[in-house]
C-alpha cells in the first residue's frame, strides 16, 4: 500500500511539472523575455539600430519568407530573426512592419518571393528515417516606399543585426556618400585586387577612383575619403599637392602603406621607393623602411621535398604577424581581438610643430619582435629562435585628429604630372580644419588573396572608412560578430596542451561528477527510509 501511494503522488508530481512546463512555453510563445549573458550583448538590438529604426520618418515593412517548420537548425534561425524584427517593430515608432509568409502555402506567393530575389534553397531533413532534401525559403525583402533591398537568404544569424541596420540605413539615404582610391603608382586594380574590400563598401557608399596623373583636377569636394593603398612606385609631387590639398580643405586620408614588397612563395623581399616621408613626416607619421617579424606568426603550409614525395607542412611564419593588441577605448577596433598582417612596416610618429594633431595608437605588435631594414630574410622554412626577436613592441596602426599644416606652405603649385594639361592658377590653403587620418604599416591587409570575407581585417577596414566619414552608427554592431578568441601568444606549449585537455576533458568529467553525487545522495536517502 505504501509502496502504491509513493508512485501515485510521484505521478502526480510529473504531471503537475508537465503541465507547467507546457504552460510555461506556451506563455513564452507569446510574452518573450531574454537574458543577454553575452560579453557583447550580441542578442540584444544595439543602440545604433535603435537610433536608425527610431529615425524613420515613413512605413518600412519587411516580408520574411520564411518556410513553416524548419528543420534544425534553421528553425532556430526563424525564431531569431522573428525576435529581432520584433524589437525592431518596438523602437521603430510606428514606422516598422513586419510579417511572416511561407511561400508553400500559395502560388502567388513564391512568386512574389522570387521577384524580390528570394530564392528557394536545398536542406537536408530526416524523415521516415529516410535523409531527404527539402526545398525551403529564408529570405526577406525591406520595403521602403518605391524603393526595397533583399536579403536572399539567411542560413547563419551572424551579423543578421548588421545587415539589417546598414540595409535600412541604405534604403533610407537620398544619396551614397563618396569614398575615392588613389590609382595607378602600383596601387592595387580596384576592380580585381581590391574587389572584396570595395564590394564590401558599395553597400554604404559609393566607390570611385581618383586618377592624378591624367589632368590637373584636384580631389571633388565630394569625396569624403581618399584611401591610399600600397602604392609601389614613387609618389610625384602633384599627386603630394592634391592630396596635401584635398587634407587641408577637410578631407579624410586612410593611408595603407607597406615600405617593403614580399613574396612567400619565392622567398624574396625588395625594399620600396616611395619618397613619402618628408611628405608624411609633415602630418605626424612616417612609415618606417623596415620589415617587421612577429614570433606570433601566423600558421600556413608550405611544401617541402622529401625523397621522391612532395610533403606538405604546417609552420609558423613571422611575416604574417597575428595581432592581439587592439586599442578597445577607440571606436575603430573596439571589440577586435585578432587579425593577421601580411609584411607589414612599422609607423614612427612625431608630433607636428604646427597645426594640433593628436595621434592614438590602435594595433600593436606583440613584444617579441624582429626589425629587418635593407636585407630581408622572409623564407618560411629559416630557423628562427624566440631569443631572436628582441625588437620589441611595433606600432602598425595609429589614427591622427585634429588640425594638419601644408607640406606645400612655403612652397609653389608643382606642374601636373600631366604634361600636356595647364598648371591652374590656385591659392595654397595652408592649415587644415579639424579632420582625421587612419595610418596602417600594410596595405596587403586589403587584397583579395589575404582578405577573408567577413574576417576581422575586412571589419577593420569597414569601421576605419565609417569613422573617417564620421558614420559611426555602424561601428559597434559590426564588430560584435567579429571577435576572435586566441590563445594569449607568450603561454608555453606545455600550457596550451593543458587547457586544451582541460577543455576536452573538463565539461564531461564535471558533468560524471555532478551525476556520482547525486546518486550517491539518493541512495543515502533511500538507506535512511528503508
Amino acid at each position: 500500500m505504501s509502496t502504491k501511494t509513493w508512485s501515485v503522488s510521484n505521478i502526480s508530481t510529473l504531471l503537475v511539472i508537465a503541465a507547467i512546463i507546457i504552460v510555461v512555453n506556451l506563455i513564452g510563445l507569446k510574452l518573450f523575455a531574454r537574458a543577454d549573458l553575452t560579453e557583447q550583448s550580441i542578442y540584444t538590438l544595439s543602440q545604433a539600430s535603435r537610433n536608425v529604426v527610431g529615425g524613420l520618418t515613413d512605413r518600412l515593412t519587411v516580408k520574411a519568407y520564411f518556410t513553416k517548420d524548419l528543420p534544425a537548425p534553421y528553425n532556430a534561425n526563424s525564431r531569431y530573426v522573428r525576435d529581432i524584427l520584433e524589437d525592431y517593430r518596438t523602437y521603430g515608432n510606428g514606422n516598422f512592419y513586419y510579417e511572416f509568409v511561407d511561400p508553400a502555402d500559395e502560388e502567388q506567393l513564391e512568386r512574389e518571393a522570387q521577384s524580390y530575389r528570394v530564392q528557394p534553397a536545398q536542406v537536408n531533413v530526416m524523415e521516415k528515417d529516410a535523409l531527404q532534401l527539402k526545398k525551403v525559403y529564408m529570405g526577406l525583402v525591406l520595403i521602403y516606399g518605391d524603393k526595397h533591398e533583399t536579403i536572399p537568404l539567411i542560413q547563419s544569424v551572424n551579423n543578421f543585426e548588421y545587415e539589417m541596420t546598414s540595409t535600412i540605413k541604405r534604403l533610407v539615404s537620398k544619396e551614397l556618400p563618396k569614398i575615392g582610391f588613389l590609382t595607378n603608382y602600383g596601387t592595387p586594380d580596384l576592380g580585381q585586387d581590391l574587389r572584396t574590400v570595395a564590394t564590401a563598401l558599395s553597400k554604404h557608399y559609393e566607390v570611385v577612383p581618383i586618377n592624378t596623373k591624367s589632368g590637373a583636377e584636384l580631389v571633388p569636394d565630394d569625396v569624403h575619403v581618399l584611401c591610399v593603398v600600397q602604392p609601389e612606385e614613387q609618389i610625384d609631387d602633384w599627386t603630394k599637392f592634391v592630396i596635401d590639398q584635398f587634407i587641408m580643405r577637410g578631407g579624410k586620408v586612410a593611408w595603407f602603406v607597406n615600405k617593403v614588397s614580399g613574396d612567400a612563395s619565392t622567398s624574396q623581399a625588395t625594399q620600396l621607393q616611395l619618397d613619402i616621408d618628408d611628405w608624411t613626416r609633415r602630418y605626424g607619421f612616417t612609415v618606417a623602411n623596415n620589415l617587421v617579424l612577429d614570433a606570433n606568426g601566423a600558421m600556413i603550409n608550405i611544401q617541402r621535398q622529401q625523397g621522391i614525395f612532395m610533403m606538405t607542412n604546417l609552420v609558423r611564419y613571422p611575416a604574417f604577424p597575428e595581432v592581439v593588441n587592439f586599442n578597445q577605448d577607440h571606436p575603430v577596433t573596439k571589440g577586435l581581438s585578432a587579425g593577421t598582417l601580411f609584411f607589414p612596416s612599422s609607423i614612427d610618429t612625431v608630433r607636428p610643430g604646427e597645426g594640433n594633431v593628436s595621434i592614438t595608437s590602435l594595433i600593436q605588435s606583440s613584444e617579441y619582435t624582429m626589425v629587418q631594414v635593407g636585407q630581408f630574410d622572409i623564407s618560411p622554412e629559416a630557423r628562427r629562435e624566440r631569443s631572436q626577436f628582441t625588437g620589441g613592441q611595433k606600432l602598425f596602426a595609429v589614427s591622427l585628429t585634429g588640425t594638419f599644416p601644408s607640406y606645400f606652405k612655403g612652397r609653389s603649385v608643382p606642374l601636373p604630372a600631366d604634361s600636356t594639361a595647364v598648371a591652374p592658377t590656385l591659392n595654397i590653403l595652408t592649415e587644415s580644419s579639424d579632420t582625421r587620418m587612419i595610418v596602417v604599416g600594410d596595405g596587403n591587409l586589403l587584397q583579395g588573396q589575404y582578405m577573408q570575407q567577413g574576417g576581422p581585417n575586412l571589419v577593420f577596414f569597414l569601421n576605419s572608412i565609417d569613422w573617417l566619414s564620421q558614420d559611426t552608427d555602424l561601428l559597434a554592431i559590426r564588430s560584435r560578430d567579429a571577435a576572435v578568441r586566441p590563445l594569449n601568444p607568450n603561454i608555453t606549449d606545455e600550457t596550451k596542451q593543458r587547457v586544451k585537455l582541460a577543455n576536452l576533458i573538463g565539461p564531461p568529467a564535471l558533468v560524471l561528477l555532478l551525476g556520482a553525487m547525486r546518486w550517491r545522495n539518493r541512495r543515502k536517502r533511500k538507506e535512511v527510509t528503508l
